[in-house]
């Protein structure tokens, strides 16, 4: 498989964007504490990961399909450990 110029760079940069939430999961995993999460902004973040990925699909642009799966299941998880700890 080759990998032009343009789709290695759009693998970095979905790495870069799509881990930028991992330090917030890391952090309510290590505390047990997602009180301060904004479960509005993670849904949007979800939302758009989705959306994103559904157009990466499309285009048929793997580091769109790859990063944003990734960045939707980091909002995910997210989301699912705020709301599981507001339902304790």
């Amino acid at each position: 498989m080759q990998i032009d110029l343009a789709e290695a760079l759009g693998l970095v940069a979905g790495f870069v964007g799509a881990f930028a939430f991992a330090p917030q999961a890391f952090k309510i995993l290590r505390d047990g504490d997602a009180s301060g999460v904004s479960a509005l902004t993670y849904m949007m973040v979800f939302a758009g990961a989705v959306l994103w990925g559904s157009y990466g699909v499309m285009r048929g642009a793997p580091s769109i399909m790859l990063w944003n799966a990734v960045a939707a299941g980091l909002a995910a998880m997210v989301l699912i450990l705020k709301f599981r700890r507001l339902s304790r």
